[in-house]
């Protein structure tokens, strides 16, 4: 009431609705934070999505040269993010907007969240023509061709069709305008890269590899980094962070500016590496050389939670014990494997593990 919702609103979005009880388990099972990367990239970027990226290039060339014109945000990111969020418009969500916020706002790890958005979606409804059973969405509350949530939909939603309304789930161009014009007012570099695929020398300190970590790329140079393919890393005070998403063993990357930009769209490193290699790919470029562990097992959520107990049981913070291993768990393994003398690079495998659990028994037997 006090943002100006009225009775007549709240009535017609929320009569019927029933709370959806399997959304917590999905949040606590995202792939982009328990699926091994590479597992994550071969479904994220497979040979399909690239061949439609490919198709809707061509097919949609003029709106997304316009788009890009005015935005200075490249087309085949836009084509990219389409394709990640709803495999190109075919898969808009099954949840009520409404149900699926309204779950999330009474229980669960995002009530702050999902309170603010449901009240935002509400003033949506209030505000459109739109009919609340039309309103489809994502467990999280997203909706539409590129997954808008309703404050982000006031802040950049754009009539990129010129029908005097905007669309979302209806009109490719007001999606794909609505997305450059998030990118373009949150700071994309037009003209940029996203990343330099890198190779690091053998005394590298990896306790600097973290998305947290940014230095100019004459940094980075005079520390030894160099491009994968063995040339000199561009010249100039850009900023980049080093990001080793397999760890010490896979592809080494200095993400820029604009792969922070991809993660203001999904805060998960993973899927912003998946929206630049399916960008890229799509335009022929030859994308992440390096190999991956493919051999490494990965850990189960059972294990994942053990990574925090033991930590945790040896004095070091890793917030909630949720199993994500998100970035305090990631920063206390790092300060563990320094402890150790370990490369430090924060990637959690099973034989760290193994190492950890011995540690962890190790203390607690010396405390009884």
């Amino acid at each position: 009431m006090a943002r100006g919702v009225t009775a007549e609103t709240y009535a017609k979005a929320m009569t019927g609705i029933a709370p959806i009880a399997t959304i917590n388990t999905i949040i606590a099972e995202q792939p982009e934070f328990v699926r091994p990367v590479w597992a994550y990239l071969d479904s994220a970027v497979s040979q399909r999505r690239v061949n439609d990226a490919r198709s809707l290039l061509t097919e949609n060339a003029a709106l997304l040269a316009d788009i890009e014109a005015r935005t200075g945000v490249p087309k085949e990111i836009l084509v990219a993010v389409w394709g990640m969020e709803t495999n190109y418009g075919r898969n808009l969500g099954t949840y009520n907007l409404f149900a699926a916020l309204a779950t999330q706002a009474y229980d669960g790890p995002r009530q702050g969240f999902a309170r603010r958005e449901l009240i935002n979606a509400l003033l949506l409804l209030q505000q459109n023509d739109y009919a609340p059973a039309e309103m489809v969405s994502s467990w999280a509350g997203a909706f539409g061709q590129t997954q808008f949530i309703p404050s982000t939909f006031f802040k950049y939603a754009a009539d990129g069709d010129g029908d005097g309304k905007i669309d979302l789930w209806h009109s490719t161009a007001d999606a794909l305008a609505s997305t450059a014009q998030l990118f373009q007012r949150e700071g994309w570099a037009a003209g940029k890269p996203w990343v330099h695929e890198v190779a690091l020398p053998k005394d590298f300190a990896y306790q600097d590899a973290d998305l947290g970590t940014l230095k100019p790329l004459s940094e980075w140079s005079a520390r030894g980094v160099t491009l994968y393919s063995g040339g000199a890393l561009p010249t100039g005070e850009d900023m980049a962070s080093l990001y080793l998403p397999a760890g010490a063993n896979g592809p080494a990357l200095l993400t820029m500016n604009n792969f922070r930009m991809i993660m203001k769209y999904n805060n998960a490193a993973s899927y912003a590496l998946a929206v630049g290699m399916l960008a890229d790919r799509a335009m022929d470029r030859p994308g992440i050389q390096a190999p991956w562990p493919r051999s490494e097992k990965p850990l189960s959520r059972a294990e994942r939670l053990r990574f925090q107990t033991d930590l945790a049981a040896l004095g070091y913070d890793t917030g909630e014990l949720d199993g994500l291993l998100g970035r305090k768990t990631r920063a206390a393994l790092r300060d563990y494997q320094a402890s150790r003398g370990l490369i430090a690079d924060a990637y959690p495998t099973q034989a760290m593990l193994t190492l950890l659990d011995g540690d962890a028994t190790k203390a607690a037997t010396k405390i009884d």
